[in-house]
């Protein structure tokens, strides 16, 4: 049953259901949730969001925190205090989807019964739609057991992460536009990752993943508003070896949806490159944290691969 509720000139669309949704993540892993709500909101003033509401077993939860899938940052929540769940109890999420994949979700109609069947049927244009790092956390709560001598209703606890902060409205951001520095500057900031700028175009800082530890570039240009985020692995490719590896990397590439692998012919440095061309719009925090994770996940995923594929040439 479709829920229709209007404030002001703000219009929501609101459908419950029960279905199973499963998220691929950018390293294959599978993140099974149960959706029951999807939410419309269209503005004459803001842009549209969608959003889903889903349930979660606990080892679910622990991957997507594990693995930092939809932007969940544990040091990047708005929790002044460790919020305590129960393991044995489901987690509730709220997720938004990103704005560039607002026209994906239309691509059946604008009606919220399309939308919601752009979710569940299989072909390639509702796939992106089932990729965990389409959406992004904005709330996450589970229901407790109320305390004795209490009946009725339900205790939920919780926190909103930083996804959940309210927008800055569409007329403040004419106003106020970000360089692409004060982005990056903030989000390292916000992520808590100890960073210097090496000069005005390029941060710098070590990142250390689940399968090993290297340096991350980030790299900015503001004349042509274009962003670069370069993971560079640790150790430099034998001469001998060159070759054979960039045979190596030149099939790896041809199945990455984004980003690519580059090595420098001359010196052997290898590294993984993801970038955004930004010009007549602006660098948003989202944008940046999609270009950023996007990166250190698949330079973690392939840690170990490269290491063996230098190993075994």
């Amino acid at each position: 049953m479709v829920d229709l509720r209007a404030n002001g000139d703000e219009e929501k669309s609101i459908l419950d259901f029960d279905i199973d949704i499963v998220f691929q993540t950018l390293v294959g892993d599978a993140l099974k949730a149960n959706a029951k709500r999807l939410t419309l909101t269209e503005s004459e003033e803001e842009k549209s969001h969608c959003t889903l509401n889903l349930e979660v077993e606990w080892s679910v939860y622990q991957q997507l925190l594990a693995g930092e899938w939809m932007g969940l940052y544990a040091q990047g929540s708005n929790r002044d205090l460790e919020v305590k769940f129960d393991e044995n109890r489901p987690v509730e999420l709220q997720v938004m989807l990103k704005q560039s994949l607002m026209k994906t979700v239309f691509h059946k109609g604008s009606e919220i019964e399309n939308v919601l069947q752009s979710f569940v049927e299989d072909s390639e244009e509702s796939r992106p739609l089932r990729q965990s790092e389409s959406w992004l956390i904005t709330e996450v709560k589970q229901q407790m057991s109320l305390p004795d001598g209490l009946d009725g209703g339900t205790l939920r606890v919780g926190y909103r992460t930083q996804w959940g902060e309210p927008a800055v409205s569409k007329a403040a951001s004419t106003i106020v536009k970000s360089t692409l520095n004060e982005v990056v500057d903030d989000y390292l900031k916000r992520m808590e990752l100890p960073f210097e700028w090496v000069d005005d175009t390029i941060a710098r800082l070590s990142f250390s993943g689940e399968n090993g530890e290297w340096i991350v570039l980030v790299r900015t240009d503001e004349e042509k508003q274009i962003c670069i985020v370069f993971s560079i692995y640790p150790a430099l490719v034998p001469e001998e070896q060159r070759t054979e590896v960039a045979k190596f990397l030149f099939e790896e590439n041809y199945d990455l949806v984004i980003g690519n692998f580059e090595m420098d012919a001359t010196d052997g440095e290898l590294r993984y490159r993801t970038s955004i061309d930004v010009e007549n719009d602006r660098l948003t925090m989202e944008l940046f944290n999609q270009l950023f994770t996007t990166n250190v996940v698949i330079m973690d995923h392939y840690y170990h691969v490269i290491d063996d594929s230098i190993q075994n040439v």
